[in-house]
């Protein structure tokens, strides 16, 4: 009788492993990603990144500041500062924790499904959240499979827009 007993624990032990194993996620391979240069959100609205790229929006004040006159500087400057983050800005709030890893995995699962569908992420720890949109696929100089794709993410109230590349 005992050793029917353990027959049986040993088949359910294994049945139980053979579950587990079957329930487990797929870890999806991680992309390599490449981000173009920063642009700003949406309507012009530069992208609050906290002080982080700093010297565009600086450099464009200073600029509007030289060339403004009199009552037109306020306006040199604020068109100055929005021209610097257009062209020197961030790619908006960075991600550090649980807020990259999930980042991290919404691109590899970007990769997986089709063009133009969101894949969305979101931590509520750090108050983070962001969504990615492949746009296109092609096949790059090194045979990997690639997507250029378009990203919002939010961290703290803190808005930011930019775009990559992203291979395997």
């Amino acid at each position: 009788m005992l050793r029917i007993g353990a027959k049986r624990l040993a088949a359910a032990s294994a049945f139980a492993v053979l579950m587990l194993s079957a329930c487990a996620q797929a870890v999806l391979p991680q992309p390599e990603v490449t981000m173009r240069k920063a642009e700003p959100l949406i309507g012009g609205v530069p992208v609050d990144d906290r002080g982080t790229g700093l010297v565009g929006p600086a450099g464009g004040a200073l600029l509007g500041m030289a060339i403004g006159a009199g009552s037109g500087t306020e306006i040199a400057v604020a068109a100055g500062v929005a021209i610097g983050y257009a062209v020197g800005g961030s790619e908006g709030p960075s991600l550090t924790g649980l807020a990259a890893q999930a980042r991290r995995e919404a691109l590899a699962k970007m990769m997986t499904v089709p063009l133009r569908q969101h894949v969305t992420w979101f931590t509520a720890s750090e108050r983070a959240s962001g969504k990615i949109t492949p746009i296109r696929d092609f096949t790059d100089e090194r045979g990997r499979i690639c997507r250029d794709f378009v990203e919002w993410r939010t961290v703290r109230a803190m808005n930011g827009h930019t775009s990559g590349t992203a291979c395997l």
